[in-house]
C-alpha cells in the first residue's frame, strides 16, 4: 500500500486558555507542555499541529487530549489531509524566524 495524502493526517489544535489566576495558568502551560510532549509543532501563540499517519490515529490523539484540556478553555481540533495542507499559503515576513514543519519521512514497509 502506498501512502496516500488523502489519508495522511495533519492535526491542528488552536485553543483560548484563560490566564487571570495562578491556577489557570498553571493549567494552561500544563496543556501546552503535553501538546509539545506529543510533538506538536508550535505554528502562532495559541496554534499547534502534528502530522499523523492516519485519521485513526489522529483522533486517537484528540481523545487523549480532550481529557487534558483545562477547565473553561476553549479548543478546536481541526483535521486536514496532507493535500489540503499542503495547498495552504504562509506568510512569515521578510525574515521568517521559523519554517513550517515538515511532512515526516515515511517508511513503506512490503
Amino acid at each position: 500500500m502506498s501512502i496516500n495524502g488523502w489519508r495522511v493526517m495533519w492535526l491542528i489544535t488552536v485553543y483560548d486558555c484563560p490566564v487571570g489566576t495562578a491556577e489557570a495558568r498553571h493549567d494552561y502551560t500544563v496543556f501546552r507542555k503535553k501538546l509539545l510532549n506529543y510533538a506538536f509543532s508550535q505554528v502562532q501563540y495559541s496554534l499547534y499541529v502534528r502530522h499523523f499517519p492516519t485519521i485513526a490515529s489522529a483522533e486517537a490523539m484528540i481523545e487523549r487530549l480532550k481529557k487534558q484540556i483545562p477547565a473553561d478553555a476553549k479548543v478546536a481540533f481541526m483535521l486536514m489531509t496532507d493535500k489540503q495542507y499542503g495547498m495552504t499559503r504562509e506568510f512569515l515576513g521578510p525574515e521568517p524566524k521559523q519554517q513550517r514543519p515538515n511532512t515526516p519521512e515515511q517508511i513503506l514497509l512490503i
